[in-house]
Parts: structure tokens; C-alpha cells; sequence
């Protein structure tokens, strides 16, 4: 089964941020000796400037930083220029000023900074694709972020080197190191590292074809993505890797379906146009695979051109290669053979070796004539590259021993420090422990003197506490029974006066048809003051209701509740939500709309959706409380049509709490509703 949409994947993952805490600056001349610096970066990355002015501007920022005063204020500058891998240009010129740094940190030990140029020094390489470099470099960085306990930093360390393991196919280390990743991403709580970690065990995963595994891996990748903002190109990306793992388990109904989600996506084509042109191509192999081949000849030739305006050569060598797949199925040979020769072409500009193989593979099939010279290459560059992994797995499994040990060695220094700091005190301990033995017969002496007052004052503190409970449990009861009557006094106002004095109005209105003025004229009187105390105590009996329903308690129970009383046994409910979290926090008036709007979005999809699962998660920040509600039914097109009544209810809803909510649907696509609520706290009275 063909692979090569997964470099896709490893386009994503190496643009990877190169995020690093900078030193701090810290006097006048540091402030303004980086200003220039950051000028002269600024002005070398203008697109019309020259590679002279450029290399003027790097050796003067070099030289600036190379005179400064001491060594400290030089750590600083040569870190800055460190860490600018895309300002210096000149390969040697960077490896000198990234050399200064790694010196001066180490001089003036500062682990954070020092490990910071190493992580600087494995981006160039891994930039340059040298590997080994890269891979080694990462190491360093993450031996130190250890010895500091910089979690973050080290499952960031961790995530890159298990990415360069992926790439020469040193899957086993590659997932050990994933998994390492994953730990410290989860000790701080870093959604959209984890989602980038799970995403790469799904790529390993579908190369080592486990594919259920894979799924799995992605499927946990989307459910930490979906809890980080501005997430919709991700996903997409997410599911496409989706389609391309069901593609090569020759499940093709269900990566045509997943192709086709994401070519679905909202504005899609105008945000990321290569993603959009990868996942036409993956739709049309994926039905060429089905042989299903109508329109497929169009999608490769849109996609063809969309990736050349974007001049992803990779990607467009891939696309070149299914469609002289297609040609070849459609027993245009000669076509095939032209279009599998510039996949070819692509593959030696883009440096793609996977894709090479593949090219040769296909062609020694359609080129009779050729076939054994294509053979041949095949044979000469499989071997050659089988050779340069295996030579590249066992130098990162050295790196990746000695990181380890030195890791252990770490922890072992530490566990020998514990250990004598443990005797030391152990030592100091009997030393006082005599003094503190003559000490306490003194205090307890005196402490039996104090003992009887002491008691006395617990069992008064016991009675007060007592005391105090009984009237709070007091208060619960007559807030309790309060609300009760404000309830029954609602209704009986409600259904009892108001009908009756509804019911006189009625009558008073039969009797002003007699024609007598003055009778016409007291009549209208009285139907007039029937009608002001009718609004009287319609207002009053509203707001004794609306004091009985203003609380919540229990809110994610109420919402469990509502969504297990579902008689509709074909939909399957979930409810995602934070159990640490306090909800019944969260105001009134917010929970009562919430609850009201899950309640009637729920309701639709039971009506109308005609779907298998509705799906509701929480999720808040310091500012903001968010719902996303969710079905896999039937969609509908939200630009046509008029607004229905629960839309209008929703609308009206979340106006009341200054809040915002996005609907995402398409036919045949399910619907997805967003709430965005400022978070209000209820008071405690």
C-alpha cells in the first residue's frame, strides 16, 4: 500500500515552533545593544535586500555582540543570535556565534540559556537535514532541561528527537521517545503538545501497519486538539491523516469519507491551500483504489495545479505518481509513463528517496522495455538507503544510551546527595535532640498549668461550633421552605386570581355592548383597573417564579441527567467535562441557559438530525465558559433557509449572558454548535 501522503505528516511536524525562553536583559547598554540587534534582524529579512547588505548586516550584529563588556551581557547577545536561526544565513557564521553561546552559558552556568543554544544548534541541523547532528543536539538539550526540571522543554526535546526516529524509521525508539513526551506533556497539562504527540504515534503506528492502533492514536489527538482554540485547520489535518491510515488498511468507503470532511472544511482552500490540494489528491487515489474513477482525472489535475502555485514539490511528485497509477488503470500506458517520469523528476528536486523507489517500482511495471534498468536503480538505492538507516539507528541508539545514562547518573548524584543530607540531619538531630529532651520537660511542666484553661477553651470553641452548625442547617431549612411558598404562592397566583379576575374582565367585556353611555363608559373603568392589577400580579407572580428557579446545584449532574433520559436507544450520549472543575460555580442565570440550550439542541437532533451520537463538552478558561455540542447527522446548509425557532431561542439566550456561538454545519456533515460565555462566579451568601 502506498504511503508516501504521510509526508504530509513529517511537513507538519518539522515546522514545529523553535519556542525558547530568551534571557532576560539586564541594564541600559544590554537594552540598547539588542535593540540594534533586533533592527539589523528585522531589516535582513526584507525580501528585497541583498545576500551582501545581508552578510554586512549578520557581521556587524556578530561583531557587536562579540565586543560587549563582559561575559555576561555577551551570553546574551550570542543566545539572541542563537537564536535566530533564519537572520544568519551563513552557515559558518552561525556555528561560530551559536559556539559562543554554548561557551559563555556554560562559563557563567546558565543551564536554562545553555540549554537553550544546543536546542538552537539541533533546529540549524535538523533545518540543513543533517539527523545525526540534530538528533545528538536534542539530546544535550534535554540532558540539561532534565538536571533543571524543565518539563515542558523536555517533552518538547523528547517529541523532536522520536521525530527524526520516524523519519529513518527507528520506529521502536521513535515511540519509547513519544511516549516519554507524552508524561511530561501531561504533567503540565499542554493540550496541543499532546495532540502533536499522539499524532506522531498514529503515524508510527500506520507504518508499522497497526492500523487500529493508529486510529486509535489519532483519535486521542483529536480529543486534545478539540480543547485548544482556533483548532479547525488541525483537525482537518488530523482527519486527512485519518483517511490516508483507512486508505492503506483498503478500507476506501471510509477514507473517501474522511476526505471528503475535510475538503468540507469552512474556508479550507483560502487558509491552507497545500492541505487542501494533499487531501484532493488522497480523495481522488483513494477512489482510483475503490475504482470508482469518475471525475478522478479532474481532482488529480485541479490538485496538480493548486500544489504547483504553492510549489510543494514533494507533494506535487506524489500527486504526478497516482495519477500515472490512474493512467496505467485506465491502460493509457504511454500517459502513464509520462506522468510517472516527471513524478520522477520532482523526486530528485525535492530529494525524496521513499518517492523514488516508488516511481522506479511502478515503472519497471508499465516500461517493458526499461525494466531492468528501473530494477536495477530500485535494487541500488533500497540497498544504499537500508544501509544509512541501519547506520543511523545504531548511532541514535548510542546518543540515545548516553542520554540515559547520564540521566540516571543525574538521578543517582541526586539519590547520594539525599542520602548524606539525610545522615547530616540525621546527626544534627541527636545533637539537639538532648537539648530539645531538657526543653520539653520545661514545656510540659508549664503546659499542665495551661492545660485546664486550654481544654475549657476547646470545649467552648466545640459549642460555638455546634451552634453555629444548627443555625446553618436552620437557614438551609427556611431558604428551602421560602422557596417552596414563593413557588406555591406563584401559582396560586398565577392559576388561581389571575384566571378568576381574567374570567370577570370577560364578562365585564360581554356587558359593554349595551349602548347606554354611561354604563359603556363605567364599565371600560373597571375593565381598565382589571387589567392593571392583571399585569400587577402577572409581574409579581414572574418574579416570584423566576427567585425559585435561579439556581442550579449540581449542574454537570442535571446535564448527565438530561442526556441519559434519552427513550431514543439508537443514540449513544457523551458528556466530556473537567471533574476537577468546579462548576456549580459558574452564576445562575449562566447554568439555567445552558442547561435550557443543550436541552432544546439535544431535542433537535432527536428530531430531525437523524443521528447515531450527540456529544457535549465543558471546557473553561480564566474568562471564559465553553460548550460544544455535536451530532454525526444528516447537517443541514447554514447560509440557506430562514432561522427556525431554536436558533432564535439560542440567539436570545445567549444575548441575555453577553456571550457569542457559532454553528458549524454542512449536509450529510453533521452539525457542531460552539457557545463562548464570560464566565461569571455566583456569590456565596
Amino acid at each position: 500500500m502506498n504511503k508516501s501522503y504521510f509526508y504530509i505528516i513529517i511537513l507538519f511536524l518539522n515546522c514545529l515552533g523553535c519556542s525558547k525562553t530568551k534571557p532576560e536583559k539586564v541594564t541600559q547598554e544590554t537594552q540598547t545593544t539588542n535593540d540594534s540587534i533586533s533592527v539589523w534582524v528585522s531589516e535582513s529579512l526584507a525580501p528585497e535586500i541583498t545576500e551582501e547588505d545581508k552578510l554586512s548586516l549578520q557581521l556587524k550584529a556578530f561583531n557587536l555582540a562579540k565586543n560587549a563588556g563582559n561575559d555576561s551581557l555577551k551570553a546574551i547577545y550570542f543566545s539572541n543570535l542563537s537564536y535566530n536561526t533564519n537572520f544568519i544565513t551563513d552557515s559558518l557564521l552561525y556555528r561560530k556565534a551559536n559556539e559562543q553561546a554554548i561557551l559563555l552559558n556554560k562559563r557563567i552556568k546558565d543551564s536554562s540559556a545553555l540549554g537553550n543554544a544546543y536546542w538552537d544548534l539541533a533546529y540549524f541541523f535538523n533545518k540543513n537535514n543533517v539527523k545525526d547532528s540534530a538528533f545528538y543536539n536534542y539530546s544535550e538539550a534535554l540532558g540539561i532541561f532534565n538536571a533543571i526540571d524543565n518539563k515542558g522543554n523536555m517533552g518538547e526535546m523528547y517529541l523532536r528527537m522520536a521525530t527524526i526516529q520516524m523519519k529513518i524509521k527507528d520506529y521502536i525508539g521513535s515511540e519509547a521517545n513519544t511516549v516519554k513526551a507524552i508524561e511530561n506533556f501531561k504533567s503540565i497539562e499542554d493540550d496541543k503538545k499532546l495532540s502533536d504527540s499522539y499524532n506522531l504515534l498514529g503515524i508510527v503506528l500506520n507504518d508499522l501497519e497497526e492500523y487500529d492502533k493508529s486510529l486509535s492514536y489519532y483519535k486521542e489527538s483529536l480529543f486534545y486538539l478539540k480543547k485548544t482554540p482556533n483548532s479547525n485547520t488541525g483537525e482537518a489535518r488530523l482527519i486527512n491523516n485519518i483517511g490516508v491510515t483507512y486508505r492503506n488498511n483498503e478500507q476506501y468507503l471510509l477514507a473517501i469519507e474522511n476526505f471528503e470532511k475535510v475538503l468540507s472544511t469552512n474556508n479550507l482552500f483560502v487558509k491552507t491551500p497545500d492541505l487542501f490540494a494533499k487531501a484532493l489528491s488522497n480523495f481522488a487515489t483513494a477512489k482510483l483504489y475503490n475504482k470508482d474513477t469518475v471525475d478522478v482525472e479532474n481532482l488529480f489535475i485541479k490538485a496538480i495545479e493548486i500544489k504547483k502555485k504553492v510549489n510543494d514539490l514533494g507533494s506535487l511528485s506524489s500527486s504526478f505518481y497516482n495519477y500515472a497509477e490512474y493512467e496505467a488503470f485506465a491502460k493509457d500506458t504511454l500517459n502513464a509513463i509520462i506522468k510517472a517520469k516527471e513524478s520522477e523528476r520532482l523526486a530528485y528536486a525535492g530529494n525524496s528517496n521513499e518517492r523514488l523507489l516508488e516511481t522506479w517500482s511502478l515503472l519497471a511495471k508499465i516500461d517493458k522495455e526499461n525494466a531492468t534498468d528501473y530494477f536495477q536503480k530500485y535494487t541500488n538505492l533500497n540497498d544504499s538507503l537500508q544501509r544509512e538507516d541501519r547506520k543511523q539507528q545504531n548511532k541514535f541508539a548510542r546518543i540515545r544510551f548516553e542520554t540515559d545514562e547520564f540521566i540516571a547518573e543525574n538521578v543517582e548524584l541526586e539519590s547520594e546527595k539525599e542520602v548524606l543530607s539525610k545522615q547530616k540531619q540525621m546527626w544534627i538531630g541527636i545533637a539537639t535532640g538532648f537539648f530539645l529532651l531538657g526543653l520539653s520537660i520545661y514545656i510540659i511542666i508549664n503546659q499542665r498549668a495551661k492545660n485546664q484553661k486550654l481544654r475549657f477553651d476547646q470545649q467552648q470553641q466545640a459549642n460555638n461550633q455546634e451552634i453555629f452548625n444548627l443555625m446553618l442547617t436552620q437557614k438551609q431549612k427556611v431558604d428551602e421552605v421560602k422557596r417552596l411558598e414563593q413557588k406555591r404562592i406563584s401559582e396560586e397566583l398565577h392559576d388561581g386570581v389571575l384566571g378568576k379576575m381574567l374570567g370577570a374582565r370577560m364578562i365585564l367585556t360581554g356587558l359593554n355592548k349595551r349602548s347606554t353611555d354611561e354604563a359603556i363608559q363605567e364599565k371600560s373603568k373597571a375593565i381598565g383597573s382589571l387589567q392593571e392589577i392583571e399585569n400587577e400580579i402577572r409581574s409579581i407572580s414572574h418574579e416570584l417564579s423566576h427567585s425559585a428557579y435561579q439556581k442550579i446545584n449540581n449542574f454537570t449532574d442535571s446535564v448527565e441527567t438530561l442526556l441519559a433520559n434519552n427513550k431514543n436507544v439508537n443514540i449513544k450520549t457523551i458528556f466530556h467535562f473537567n471533574e476537577d472543575e468546579n462548576w456549580d460555580s459558574l452564576a445562575g442565570d449562566i447554568k439555567i441557559n445552558v442547561y435550557r440550550i443543550i436541552q432544546e439542541t439535544y431535542q433537535n437532533a432527536i428530531k430531525h438530525a437523524n443521528c447515531t451520537y450527540f456529544e457535549v463538552t465543558f471546557y473553561r478558561n480564566d474568562a471564559t465558559f465553553n460548550v460544544i455540542m455535536s451530532d454525526n447527522g444528516i447537517g443541514y446548509n447554514v447560509n440557506k433557509g430562514k432561522k427556525g425557532i431554536g436558533i432564535r431561542n439560542i440567539t436570545s439566550r445567549i444575548d441575555k449572558l453577553n456571550g457569542t456561538f457559532h454553528i458549524d454545519s454542512s449536509e450529510g456533515q453533521g452539525t457542531t454548535i460552539s457557545l463562548n460565555i464570560p464566565v461569571k462566579i455566583e456569590s456565596k451568601k
